[in-house]
């Protein structure tokens, strides 16, 4: 008996749009919404239906047919390899920015039903990623994961990575398969591994800090921060550093001075140290452990406070002043309930996903806050993922 082949049928589409995500939206003639990876807006092109459901699809490039005039050969030869870490490469980065701007007006539109104006800013040329995750072949060698695969892609130089990253792994960094966390403090030359599975190789660098719990030191602004290697950090300090930038311009623009600020998914203190002469107390709450005692160690000259808990189950106090930089999942019902319960006429909040900060902005607005000014950061060069710097005053 002969084995059933499924045939799958080719369809030419025409991208109307980049969204959250990074992928591009387009329709077929029965009306199903595809979205289509490594593709730009107005471009023609033939595709596979990959998955499908029953109102949209994911579909896999098969050709270019009309490609845009900002589409580029990615300068990366590992994106060819099939590597996943960066999936804009085929945008020309000066237009990177713009398409950012375009899905997080979108974002807001679709899910909060706002019309919004962001302000967008970029990262200088020179920012380079402090921290990558990497995995290892049977033979030692490191690379990062194919795109929506296990499979490894060989990589010694990462075009995106810290040139100390890069020098680091050079050199055998595991025995045989693994993987690990390299952290790097671009200011301060620290270089830490954390080695998740496998067995770090012999002659590593000496100094080398190794560990889940192992710090790394970097410079933010006037500021030195210890970050443990099972704790986050922003990409890089230039990006701490912009955010910080565009927190304060808004708080300055406010006339913010004193009071009770509180420092919402805190992490290590990043906010609560920039900000510690600002403000008269301050109050992070940060559900991770690792994070808080890189907290505590950050904020030990400050008249902070430093609870460790998950916002969704935290008893809100009153404040002036919230800053709130959630995960890439947002503030959620629960947590921005209890942002509003702080009473504060004033809430900062970061966002890595522009559909999770549009619902967010949602919440708040829907609570009595009005959103004041709104700016976009491209901090992740490469890559569709976006910072967005909100406030929202009541």
């Amino acid at each position: 008996m002969p084995y059933a082949v499924t045939v799958t049928t080719p369809h030419s589409v025409r991208i109307e749009k980049l969204v959250a995500g990074g992928e591009g939206l387009t329709r077929l003639e029965d009306g199903r919404v595809v979205f289509v990876p490594g593709v730009l807006a107005g471009e023609l092109v033939e595709i596979t239906l990959s998955e499908e459901k029953r109102d949209f699809g994911r579909g896999q490039l098969l050709n270019i047919l009309e490609p845009s005039a900002q589409r580029r050969e990615p300068p990366c030869p590992h994106v060819a390899q099939g590597c996943g870490g960066c999936d804009w490469q085929h945008i020309e980065r000066r237009v990177q920015g713009q398409a950012k701007l375009a899905v997080v007006i979108e974002a807001f539109a679709r899910t909060a039903k706002m019309e919004v104006t962001p302000q967008l800013r970029r990262l200088t040329e020179d920012a380079r990623r402090t921290t990558v995750r990497m995995v290892a072949d049977e033979d030692g060698v490191l690379g990062f994961r194919a795109h929506e695969s296990h499979d490894i892609v060989p990589v010694s130089q990462c075009m995106v990575a810290h040139p100390l990253i890069n020098e680091f792994i050079s050199q055998p960094v595991l025995e045989g398969a693994g993987e690990v966390t390299i952290r790097v403090g671009a200011r301060t030359n620290n270089i830490g591994v954390w080695c998740h599975e496998g067995k770090l190789a012999n002659g590593l660098p000496a100094g080398l800090k190794t560990g889940e719990r192992a710090t790394v030191s970097e410079v933010v602004g006037d500021h030195t921060y210890k970050v443990s290697m099972g704790s986050f950090f922003q990409s890089s300090p230039e990006a701490a550093e912009l955010i910080i930038d565009s927190v304060s311009r808004r708080l300055d623009s406010l006339g913010i001075e004193g009071g009770y600020m509180v420092d919402a998914y805190g992490g290590i203190g990043l906010f609560s140290l920039a900000f510690s002469h600002r403000f008269d107390e301050l109050l992070l709450v940060e559900s991770s452990e690792s994070a808080c005692r890189d907290a505590v160690r950050n904020l030990a000259d400050c008249a902070a406070t430093i609870e460790q808990e998950n916002m969704d189950q935290w008893d809100s106090m009153q404040a002036d002043v919230v800053i709130a930089d959630p995960s890439r999942h947002g503030l959620g019902k629960m947590g921005a309930g209890a942002v509003i319960d702080t009473g504060a006429p004033v809430v900062v909040l970061v966002s890595c996903d522009p559909v999770a900060g549009a619902r967010d902005a949602k919440y708040l607005c829907d609570a009595g806050y009005s959103l004041e000014e709104m700016e976009v950061l491209d901090i992740f060069p490469e890559t569709h993922h976006v910072e967005v710097v909100s406030i929202f005053t009541r």
